[in-house]
């Protein structure tokens, strides 16, 4: 149940604690977890709930929707004290660090939506591989064909762009299927479940060896427009490209004219240029279109930035952010702070 702020009571009881803000609705057990590890100084409070004159004792902020306004630049003003802002998606490349004081540590819910994510890119890619779509077609047609043209994933190339908790999560998986996993991360140091891994410097050698190639990279100026007509020309005729993390790393106008261009190359997107108003709602139905008809092509897979949605989803990435805080507010080290740099 979220702290209320009624009565004079209550008031008086917690006007010495420090408060977590939030704009969601914790789970009863990410919200447990919290406060008991956090400890009595703190209260979490919700933002439907707050007044201004409590302003100054927010040192934490849980954010869940860039559209709730918590995070405003005029709210931001008025948290003089606060020292950390975690948000529940592991992105944060929608946050105006410009308005985000220095000293306020900035951490994503990284790997919180990893091993779900990953077997949404499984799925992108076993449908392809295996000509799922086509298959059914030609059956309800009353064709009835056994071409051979499946793709056979053991022993075949993965590169994967970020090495982070989804990119892991993808490379084990791979390795499941008997597959040779490469990557791309900054370092250029070897993570589990993966063959070889190299950095940014060396991204076009990856994309010419990869038969599949999947993008779990954080959205920043470097990886903004990463995937261009140039770099689309390196992969393989045949190449499987999932795109999992967000929609610019990759120019629309190129995927689409490589698409057309190239009916062997395939692409599945959970992520887009484009998104409708009311996006955060996920009740909602409401249009959705791009710049370019990508649906017309026989090449092209796509869906509504549900990669992550599972039932046990929102509990899972609660209870991360939860722990990041508990940590935080310790003095221990924390998940997925974002370096600012890279964002402004």
């Amino acid at each position: 149940m979220i702290q209320e702020f009624g009565s004079n009571e209550k008031e008086n009881n917690n006007k010495k604690k420090r408060i977590i803000l939030t704009d969601h609705n914790l789970p009863e057990k990410a919200r447990k977890v919290l406060l008991s590890g956090v400890g009595r100084n703190f209260e979490i409070c919700n933002f439907s709930d707050f007044r201004k004159e409590l302003s100054n004792r927010v040192e934490v902020i849980l954010l869940a929707s860039p559209r709730s306004g918590l995070v405003s630049k005029d709210n931001l003003l008025l948290f003089k004290n606060l020292r950390m802002i975690q948000t529940l998606s592991a992105g944060v490349d929608y946050l105006d660090f410009e308005a985000i004081p220095k000293a306020v540590v900035v951490c994503g819910n990284v790997g919180a939506y990893a091993d779900q994510i990953a077997e949404h890119v499984f799925a992108m890619i076993l449908c392809f591989s295996k000509n799922l779509i086509l298959q059914h077609q030609n059956l309800s047609k009353g064709i009835f064909t056994r071409k051979p043209d499946s793709r056979f994933l053991k022993g075949k190339t993965i590169g994967i762009l970020g090495a982070g908790g989804i990119g892991r999560a993808v490379a084990k998986i791979a390795k499941a299927f008997g597959m040779r996993t490469i990557g791309i991360n900054r370092s250029g140091k070897l993570a589990p479940h993966f063959d070889s891994m190299f950095r940014m410097r060396s991204l076009n050698r990856v994309l010419r060896v990869s038969d599949f190639v999947v993008i779990a990279l954080p959205l920043t100026k470097k990886t903004r427009n990463l995937i261009d007509r140039k770099r689309l020309a390196l992969m393989k005729k045949d190449c499987i490209l999932v795109n999992i993390a967000r929609g610019p790393i990759i120019v629309e106008e190129d995927l689409y004219n490589h698409l057309k261009a190239n009916p062997d190359f395939k692409c599945a997107l959970d992520v887009w240029w484009k998104y409708p108003e009311d996006r955060w709602n996920k009740k909602a139905k409401v249009k959705f279109s791009q710049h370019y008809p990508f649906f017309d092509l026989p090449n092209f897979l796509g869906t509504p930035h549900s990669s992550g949605d599972v039932p046990e989803g929102e509990e899972i990435a609660a209870l991360q952010a939860a722990r990041n805080i508990v940590n935080f507010v310790k003095g221990r080290p924390v998940k997925g702070c974002a370096d600012r740099s890279e964002y402004l």
